[in-house]
């Protein structure tokens, strides 16, 4: 399970502890280190076709998500009022994710607000950064997921 181990002035997540392990400031684990999603997927393979279910805790950040659908569109690959948090999570590290989240962003085209008040994201915001990696590390297939239960 994820949970916080430092809080800046402003209340923003410094970094985050995995297991005992510290994620790196640049929100990239050590090579060694699993994603924050392991142990929460499985997925079987028949054919060139794979199907995925997820637990508990990660269906929380996929429902938190619906949050984020609505102008980053529905598998979060972006849409005409969004940018695609896919490729966005490839480009920016765990402390850049929780800044824009809790402080909301103001871009070129538009503004995304922040977040730090909603409960339905701030309750989650562990479990929504684990299942947007997993969908930018292709672990995870866009639509809608199954769970399953330990």
């Amino acid at each position: 399970m994820l949970q916080y181990f430092r809080v800046n002035v402003v209340g923003l997540v410094a970094g985050i502890v995995i297991g005992g392990v510290t994620l790196t400031s640049t929100g990239a684990a050590a090579a060694e280190d699993p994603p924050p999603y392991e142990g929460h997927i499985q997925c079987e393979t028949e054919g060139d076709r794979s199907t995925c279910q997820i637990d508990l805790w990660l269906t929380r950040g996929y429902r938190a998500f619906s949050q984020c659908q609505v102008c980053h569109g529905l598998t979060g690959d972006g849409s005409t009022i969004g940018p695609s948090l896919v490729r966005k999570l490839r480009e920016i590290d765990l402390d850049r994710f929780m800044e824009v989240v809790v402080n909301g962003y103001e871009g070129q085209i538009g503004v995304m607000p922040g977040w730090g008040t909603n409960p339905n994201v701030m309750n989650y915001i562990d479990q929504l950064y684990a299942y947007l990696l997993a969908r930018a590390d292709g672990v995870l297939p866009p639509g809608r997921l199954k769970r399953y239960d330990r």
